[in-house]
């Protein structure tokens, strides 16, 4: 057979065959007289072996090994562990892209509902909506905006479980305590503009009230699950203190931020 034959046989085509051959996959066959290639049967075998081994799923340069090891019973332990390996890795992928599905088929139906994609639960998504969109004072409305950007970051990350995204969801959509963070944000955003130096004793109390409202989701348990995250917050804040200028550029309110996350980092390493 020449090679256009042996790739209609193999339902192939001739530049897979000339890629095999490159590969070391498939031995190129003695050439005739006139210089054409001429594959015998044992050649359309060890082609088709060779596609059926990748249509499986083997990649190819362990195909070699595969049908190497299958002709020798020594080496079926090798054999028998090279298909598990394939195997948990094909697993791995398919719970990688279910998830991913569940993923976007959630964006879809939240998308069908008039939701906002975010990474946040929905009644933070609309909490921070409201207190964005009903806030008069400029500097309040940014330190709003901020906080909403910086929640997402967290979950982003993947560092912050959905009981606590959940936690300061509820926190905020109750009343009382709603009312109580609005006005702790507006004391924030009062700071900017004012060296630090003078409000000093503003900046450490609105900072230990920020640490206060973060470490009460601590209890039953979910503060074990944001130290991970507080703990690299801190060693960020620690080593790169000049980046923290740039996500939070006004002092006063830097000065606080470095404090809280100070405080929560303590306070999750001491629980």
């Amino acid at each position: 057979m020449r090679i256009g034959e042996l790739a209609s046989a193999a339902d192939t085509t001739v530049r897979t065959i000339r890629h095999y051959h490159r590969l070391g996959l498939l031995p190129e066959p003695p050439r005739s007289s006139n210089g054409y290639r001429v594959y015998s049967m044992e050649d359309l075998v060890r082609l088709m072996r060779i596609r059926w081994l990748a249509g499986a799923g083997v990649p190819l340069g362990t195909v070699p090994t595969v049908i190497g090891t299958a002709r020798d019973s020594e080496a079926s332990d090798d054999l028998t562990a090279d298909l598990e390996a394939l195997i948990a890795d094909l697993d791995a992928q398919v719970h990688a892209l279910d998830g991913k599905r569940r993923a976007l088929s959630a964006m879809l139906d939240g998308h069908r509902r008039g939701e906002t994609l975010s990474p946040l639960p929905e009644p933070l998504v609309k909490t921070f909506a409201e207190l964005i969109d009903g806030e008069t004072d400029p500097r309040t409305r940014e330190v709003f905006e901020h906080e909403r950007d910086s929640f997402e970051l967290v979950a982003l990350s993947g560092q912050a479980p959905p009981e606590f995204l959940e936690a300061v969801s509820m926190a905020l959509s109750d009343p009382a305590q709603r009312e109580s963070v609005v006005a702790l944000y507006r004391r924030f955003g009062a700071l900017a503009g004012h060296p630090p130096s003078g409000v000093a004793a503003e900046i450490d109390a609105v900072a230990e009230a920020m640490a206060e409202f973060l470490t009460a989701f601590g209890q039953d348990g979910e503060g074990g699950l944001f130290v991970e995250w507080v703990a690299a917050a801190a060693t960020y804040v620690r080593d790169g203190e000049s980046m923290m200028a740039e996500v939070l550029p006004d002092p006063a309110q830097r000065a606080v931020a470095i404090r809280v996350i100070a405080r929560v980092a303590e306070g999750a390493v001491q629980s």
